[in-house]
């Protein structure tokens, strides 16, 4: 079987615009919960305010490990065990960060 180089180059295309549309995703989402929340705080609805700012920041910080998780997924479909392999290192470094962090505060 012969792989052309331009339809390498179009398969990487294609997995560089799945992460890059989950990211500006992620951030459009981010951006929207936290104005809502702002502008919450600014009206003076202060029960929902501070919970709508939470949840923007957890999704701001959310979408870089999604995005992680996501190319792992595209990595083993497309069995390129090696960046499958460097992308579980990532997310067990992340969630043992995420651990460590709840364990000591």
């Amino acid at each position: 079987m012969v792989v052309r180089e331009d339809s390498v180059e179009t398969k990487h295309e294609a997995i560089e615009l799945v992460l890059a549309r989950l990211l500006r995703l992620g951030s459009l989402v981010a951006a929207a919960l936290l104005a809502v929340g702002l502008t919450a705080m600014v009206v003076g609805l202060t029960g929902i305010a501070p919970r709508l700012i939470t949840a923007g920041l957890l999704v701001l910080l959310g979408t870089p490990v999604l995005r992680v998780a996501a190319a792992a997924l595209i990595f083993v479909r497309e069995r390129d065990w090696y960046f499958a392999f460097f992308c579980a290192v990532v997310l067990a470094a992340l969630a043992t960060g995420i651990l460590l962090g709840r364990a000591g505060g």
